[in-house]
């Protein structure tokens, strides 16, 4: 079901966006051997050398013609498009993955990333275990290339959260190009690996952006449903135990259904709160008997990677922590949005960034009384 925001709600969110808005100016450019990538959190230009060579490597004739969505968050057309297939506002989600393909398991991801808290993280994943897909924004690879080295290196698996997580139904298909490409040589110049699997910033995704990824070789993974997302990016202004409560309930129903199918969740390894929450949610599928998979392990891939690259693909594998059980009979599924808005959980996260700097504001408060 769709949450609208109250006027409170979306006065704070306006008020934490202009924060956001006058912090994070684009960076100049950041460079490496042989490369200068573009302004980091910026949709890159199209007209750089390495787009337009990238541009003449693909065809994108015969994408459809659905006109560019404007807004922060997008608004929602009205009527709807023909068979847009609009993920974010009717909940169409084509044949994008929404689901993990193992029965009774927990597709653990974590977008955003990397940040100053993923070692944090991995060094918890490590002691538990377990494996992740750590879905990277490509603007944070170039500035934490070790920990995108050491995600691979203890056996995580990684995939595409674009260049500068812009919505990408607002930007153009050679747009598009430019946000995956860079992102992807980014990951391939620190790993020598070739992303495969990827997904839309906000889940914002509809037929043009998937003829676009599918151009590019992608695969979307969205997540499935408002219920499971964690509502980690909402730390602080939501308390840690409405979202330990809402994220128990969700599970509760799930291991009362006959877990024919597993899950995807949204969980973020942006900051120190949502890095600690994952370590108080992660225990909960566990003591459930809920088996924890990267993505590849939940779709049975045994190439979780695009040929192309220069490393050898690794083979990802996750050892059930705990041995299934069965329950009774029921179904989880993904609910469609009400035409003419934004789907609840696609629609809070386009509020994420500014959440986050009113929590390093409250921080800097915190220190400074």
């Amino acid at each position: 079901m769709v949450k609208f925001f109250t006027s409170s709600i979306a006065g704070m969110a306006m008020a934490v966006a202009a924060v956001y808005a006058q912090t994070t100016a684009p960076a100049p450019p950041t460079t490496s051997p042989g490369v200068t990538y573009p302004p980091v959190n910026a949709v890159p230009p199209i007209d750089s050398p390495e787009v337009v060579a990238w541009l003449k490597e693909i065809d994108l004739t015969g994408a459809p013609t659905i006109p560019l969505h404007t807004g922060d968050p997008p608004v929602c057309p009205n009527p709807p498009i023909v068979d847009e297939c609009y993920w974010t506002c009717d909940g169409c989600s084509a044949d994008d993955i929404t689901a993990c393909g193992r029965p009774n398991t927990w597709g653990l991801t974590f977008d955003d990333g990397p940040s100053t808290d993923t070692p944090v993280l991995l060094d918890y994943l490590k002691a538990q275990k377990l494996a992740a897909t750590f879905f990277l924004i490509g603007s944070n690879v170039i500035q934490f290339p070790d920990l995108v080295k050491r995600e691979i290196a203890e056996g995580h698996h990684l995939a595409s959260h674009t260049w500068s997580h812009h919505a990408l139904t607002t930007l153009s298909n050679e747009q598009i190009v430019a946000e995956m490409k860079w992102t992807e040589k980014a990951i391939m110049d620190a790993t020598g690996l070739r992303m495969k699997y990827m997904r839309p910033p906000y889940g914002d995704i509809n037929n043009r952006v998937r003829f676009v990824l599918k151009k590019l070789g992608y695969i979307p993974v969205d997540w499935t449903g408002d219920a499971f997302d964690t509502n980690d990016w909402q730390l602080p202004t939501m308390t840690e135990e409405t979202v330990l409560a809402t994220f128990t309930a969700s599970l509760d129903a799930y291991a009362a259904s006959n877990k024919s199918q597993g899950f995807y969740c949204l969980e973020h390894d942006l900051n120190n709160l949502t890095v600690g929450i994952a370590q108080k949610l992660i225990p909960l599928g566990q003591a459930r008997n809920i088996t924890i998979a990267p993505v590849p392990v939940c779709q049975n891939d045994n190439q979780p990677y695009q040929l192309g690259g220069t490393a050898v693909i690794p083979t990802l594998s996750a050892a059930p922590t705990v041995a299934p059980t069965s329950a009774p009979s029921s179904t989880v599924t993904k609910g469609a949005a009400p035409t003419g808005s934004i789907k609840s959980g696609a629609e809070k996260r386009y509020i994420e960034k500014g959440a986050m700097v009113l929590a390093a504001a409250v921080a800097v408060v915190a220190a400074l009384a």
